[in-house]
């Protein structure tokens, strides 16, 4: 008796053993990754990325360079849920291979997603699949840090983190439609070579020509200023697949801007200025309530859905007023930092010219290494160099 006692014993370290090792990661901002994968899902895998051959490489990369996302792996990722869920059919049963769905021009959403991965993979870039059961089946995206991403339900595996993307291509990066999301995910395997994670966007695709048009309104020294802002409809809804991040969402905004034409109409009316009033005059645009009201509920949206909506928080505003110091007065990435308390985020910004810097070392709270608080959030009579009474001086620095 005692002797069978002691190998149950052993038997049950050993299966909580097992179960530990396969559970890698979960805390409050993602879910347990359990790598047990479905015989059916691997085999569809494998067999769609050995479908995969050079040809078809070379055709896919004719159309990514036609429609303007060569090199841009997010943009090819919204690229292939489009394609393969216009094939998609809720009642059709199984699995089919990625030969099966271009020959027959039929699929499910498993099978879309399992072949997205399988392409996504052969380009080399660090996507999975995740599922847990009929409900719930997403691409993972494995980003590079660059991104700085705020928020969203992540999967933790071998150490990277996977934001989960429903297979559509307008819910964002890391948001779930289910109200209830799963504990635990399983994935499937993959081949073992050596993937990348997602870089920054650094183009976009062509949009038509239809536009909102929005007018925007605001005053700087006493003086009413209008310009009306063309926002690409197909922009707008793209952009909405966007993870809320940093650096992610400046990136796009960067290139959002060029398509909303307000960058040349704003350089215009800043001509007559020096640096500290150019400045101003944008921060003072990001303030005025025609441009955004202030919600401390939204989170982290691009460019065109900020502008579209009318709405930001300070992270928005932030990250909407750090792409216009790019994209209309030109500062670079080493001018422009993010300003961090506990609930609250700002911009520092260095001064280049000395009168400038005479201002702001007078009268402006400096965040150190030569930034400057530049906090679009704080409305009423303020400027470049204002800062809030209730945070303290202390303040954490982000950089790209």
């Amino acid at each position: 008796m005692k002797k069978i006692i002691i190998a149950f014993f052993v038997i049950l370290c050993g299966f909580f053993y097992i179960i530990n090792k396969n559970i890698l990661e979960q805390n409050s901002a993602g879910f347990t990754l359990l790598m047990t994968v479905s015989k059916n899902e691997d085999q569809c895998f494998n067999k769609s990325y050995s479908q995969i051959s050079d040809s078809m490489l070379v055709a896919w990369d004719s159309k990514f360079k036609e429609i303007g996302i060569e090199q841009n792996p997010f943009a090819i990722i919204i690229f292939f849920i489009k394609y393969f869920s216009e094939l998609d059919c809720e009642d059709v049963q199984g699995y089919f291979s990625l030969n099966e769905i271009f020959f027959n021009k039929i699929s499910n959403l498993k099978s879309n997603a399992i072949a997205t991965c399988a392409i996504m993979q052969k380009l080399g870039w660090d996507i999975q699949y995740f599922y847990h059961n009929k409900r719930e089946r997403y691409l993972g995206i494995n980003f590079s840090e660059t991104w700085n991403i705020r928020k969203g339900n992540w999967v933790g595996n071998h150490e990277k983190k996977y934001y989960l993307k429903e297979f559509d291509d307008y819910t964002p990066v890391g948001k779930l439609k289910v109200e209830n999301p799963a504990s635990t995910y399983y994935s499937l395997g993959t081949e073992k070579i050596v993937l990348k994670p997602i870089c920054l966007i650094n183009n976009l695709p062509g949009f038509s020509s239809t536009s909102y048009k929005k007018r925007l309104i605001w005053s700087y020294k006493d003086r009413k200023y209008e310009i009306t802002a063309s926002i690409p409809e197909e922009q707008v809804k793209w952009t909405g697949n966007l993870p809320p991040s940093l650096f992610g969402m400046i990136a796009s905004g960067i290139r959002e801007l060029e398509n909303i034409r307000i960058v040349g109409k704003l350089k215009f009316l800043l001509d007559e200025f020096d640096e500290y009033d150019k400045v101003n005059f944008l921060f003072k645009f990001c303030q005025s309530e025609s441009v955004f009201i202030y919600d401390n509920k939204q989170s982290i949206k691009s460019v065109s859905n900020q502008l579209m909506e009318g709405l930001n928080d300070c992270d928005g505003r932030s990250v909407f007023l750090y792409c216009l110091l790019q994209a209309v007065l030109g500062y670079s990435d080493s001018d422009i930092v993010f300003i961090s308390w506990h609930n609250h985020l700002a911009l520092g910004l260095k001064p280049e010219t000395a009168e400038a810097g005479k201002i702001l070392r007078q009268d402006g709270f400096y965040a150190g290494d030569g930034y400057y608080i530049l906090d679009a959030a704080y409305v009423g009579d303020t400027y470049w160099g204002s800062k809030m009474n209730r945070f303290p001086d202390e303040c954490k620095i982000i950089t790209k």
